[in-house]
């Protein structure tokens, strides 16, 4: 895995093969609420052709869900334990260089 896009503080996008993962945090001003999730076919599809924007476009639509209280997208969309440990990893990767 590895991170291969980021708005610094805000979202990370990373890719293992085929697949890319979120993750997002979301300031509630009290506290930051990170989440990590894995994005769909069709949502892979979208950042091949649109790149980056797409995906502040999506980390957006998420995080005014959150602020209305919606959080069944990130809920359903939940990687795994697995998963978000291997997004750290390639995170201290990146970030020690």
């Amino acid at each position: 895995m590895q991170l291969i896009e980021q708005e610094p503080h805000f979202w990370e996008l990373y890719q293992d093969d085929h697949q890319y993962y979120l993750g997002i945090a979301v300031d509630m001003s009290s506290v930051v609420s990170c989440w990590d999730i894995f994005l769909t076919a069709e949502q892979i599809d979208v950042y091949q052709q649109q790149g980056r924007e797409s995906i502040a476009v999506l980390a957006k639509t998420l995080v005014d869900a959150v602020y209305r209280g919606d959080f069944s997208y990130l809920h359903q969309h939940q990687v795994s334990t697995e998963q978000t440990q291997a997004m750290q990893t390639a995170f201290q990767k990146w970030r020690t260089g």
